[in-house]
């Protein structure tokens, strides 16, 4: 059965994900002794979350799961993320080069390649994550999984990589590859249990106040902590930014708690949320391309009224990225890509 609450939990996640990115740039540019910084730092506060959320809704809807096909896992979701990863990789290598001219040698494309634009690190952790669902869910469920896989997981994450470094003159492609599919990403497979823990919950309903409340709180406190640390070093500093800091942790929890909440609701635009969850990973890939269009249109945010023209460059963006994919997902060689 679709969970509508969850789809409109991605939806949030990703608009969350847009404004980080959207506004990045004026957080770094803004005056931390005006007005318009308080505002703007408690904005992009908030939206932190918007990554942990995704991993945390990957371990909700697949650990949940009675069963787990291990073969259609690889195929639709590690396998499927992988080649997204190298088309997408090679669309943004080969406009970065037609946009300023500099073609450079073979290698350098490969590299370019291989290390991704800098939106694009998402999806290896997303696979690194899906490539241990089976060992986690044979764990939860009690179940017995084919020593084959985890001999595979041995072979292909830890064996290979190890030997891909041990040339006597390392290669700095070859070593670029091994980041990609590094055992790092793997501590984001904390929330995707910690999602799967909390979907597993009955959530009452009171959380629907409560989450919310929890939320603002935590938004509030950890805003004027990222504001006093950056008065302190008189530079804008997202101090509390990380995605495994505390204050984040509590807040993607607050998200996921209000939306689980909502399970037994019965959604009037089911279809039209369906529609926009199924575009945001195609929304995700294509975003920065759009910000950078919106750029040179004149919509970008300004530190002259952050708040505002961040608010309003968010909406154009978001707008322009849901109906661009939407559309797009209409024809068929497109809808693969996206």
């Amino acid at each position: 059965m679709r969970r509508y609450e969850l789809d409109l939990c991605r939806i949030l996640g990703c608009l969350m994900v847009l404004v980080i990115h959207a506004g990045a740039q004026v957080y770094r540019e803004c005056s931390v002794f005006s007005y318009g910084f308080i505002g703007l730092n408690i904005i992009s506060t908030a939206v932190r979350s918007g990554v942990p959320i995704f991993f945390m809704l990957s371990g909700a809807l697949l650990l949940a799961r009675e069963q787990m096909d291990v073969k259609k896992l690889l195929k639709n979701h590690v396998l499927y993320l992988s080649g997204i990863f190298l088309i997408w990789s090679i669309i943004y290598a080969v406009l970065n080069r037609i946009v300023s001219g500099d073609f450079g040698t073979i290698s350098e494309f490969l590299y370019s390649v291989v290390s991704g634009h800098y939106h694009m690190w998402f999806i290896p952790a997303m696979v690194i994550c899906y490539l241990f669902m089976p060992p986690v869910h044979a764990l939860i469920h009690g179940e017995k999984l084919s020593h084959k896989y985890l001999l595979l997981l041995f072979f292909a994450l830890v064996l290979l990589p190890a030997n891909m470094n041990l040339t006597p003159d390392p290669s700095p492609l070859l070593y670029r590859i091994t980041q990609l599919i590094s055992l790092d990403w793997l501590t984001y497979m904390g929330y995707a249990i910690w999602g799967w823990w909390l979907a597993s919950k009955t959530m009452p309903k009171k959380t629907l106040w409560l989450a919310p409340l929890v939320f603002f709180l935590c938004v509030v406190l950890t805003s004027a902590a990222n504001l006093w640390y950056s008065v302190y070093r008189r530079e804008a500093d997202g101090w509390l930014f990380d995605y495994f800091s505390l204050p984040n942790f509590i807040q993607a929890t607050a998200v996921m708690c209000f939306f689980l909440a909502l399970k037994d609701l019965k959604f009037k635009h089911a279809n039209t949320i369906r529609a926009m969850s199924d575009c945001t990973l195609g929304v995700y890939l294509i975003h920065p391309l759009m910000i950078n269009a919106l750029e040179v249109l004149g919509i970008a945010a300004s530190p002259v009224a952050p708040v505002s023209s961040l608010l309003a460059q968010l909406v154009v963006l978001a707008i322009a990225c849901f109906a661009l994919v939407a559309v797009a997902k209409r024809i068929p060689l497109l809808r693969k890509l996206l």
